[in-house]
């Protein structure tokens, strides 16, 4: 990026991190498209006449995705071993720090599930969620090097903050997590109120 203000070079730990705080965004994919195939389907409808509410189907399609986010951030703090990360125990406290991020990232998911059918699911959470995130994660390009207005919008949003609280937890700056996580963990638990409240709309249409 050359010698301008703010710019420097990623370090193999901050990349690791970052990395493995986008990867969950993917999460959304596969937890909408479960949700829409289950909900055009005579699944969900059999599962309907049993005594479960709506918190214990979206808590059912969350608890297999977050299990899955474990073991994704395990594998990419692992695999980046093969490119100079040196591993510590403080990958594991990342790896519980990443859990609000999958957790949001399931609950748009599963929002959009309840909402649209398989393909814009895609569109939206394959396509358009993953683009967004990737941007305002900041992955990349450090804020500092980008304009007043867009860093400030990427502060107030979870993405930057979820990648900065692992980042922070990873490189032992323990103090430095909660800062960043107060902001995201609103948001997952916004997401995730929300997708109950829309799948129990949902559930009474039919």
């Amino acid at each position: 990026m050359g010698a301008g203000p703010g710019a420097h070079a990623a370090s193999i730990t901050g990349l690791t991190a970052a990395v493995a705080t986008y990867a969950p965004v993917f999460l959304s994919l596969f937890a909408g498209m479960l949700l829409a195939r289950d909900r055009t389907s005579s699944f969900l409808s059999r599962l309907f006449v049993s005594p479960m509410t709506a918190a214990d189907f979206i808590l059912g399609y969350t608890a297999p995705m977050l299990a899955v986010s474990l073991v994704q951030s395990l594998i990419t703090f692992v695999c980046a071993g093969l490119f100079g990360y040196r591993p510590s125990v403080r990958l594991l406290f990342g790896v519980v720090v990443i859990l609000p991020m999958a957790l949001m990232c399931t609950a748009i998911g599963l929002l959009c599930g309840c909402l649209m059918s398989d393909r814009a699911v895609g569109g939206v959470c394959g396509a358009m969620l993953t683009t967004v995130s990737f941007i305002l994660s900041v992955v990349t390009v450090p804020v500092a090097v980008m304009g007043p207005a867009f860093r400030h919008v990427a502060q107030a949003l979870p993405f930057y903050n979820a990648t900065q609280a692992t980042i922070a937890a990873v490189g032992g700056g323990a103090g430095l997590v909660w800062p960043h996580l107060r902001i995201v963990c609103p948001y997952a638990l916004e997401c995730t109120v929300a997708a109950v409240g829309v799948f129990a709309w949902r559930r009474r249409e039919r």
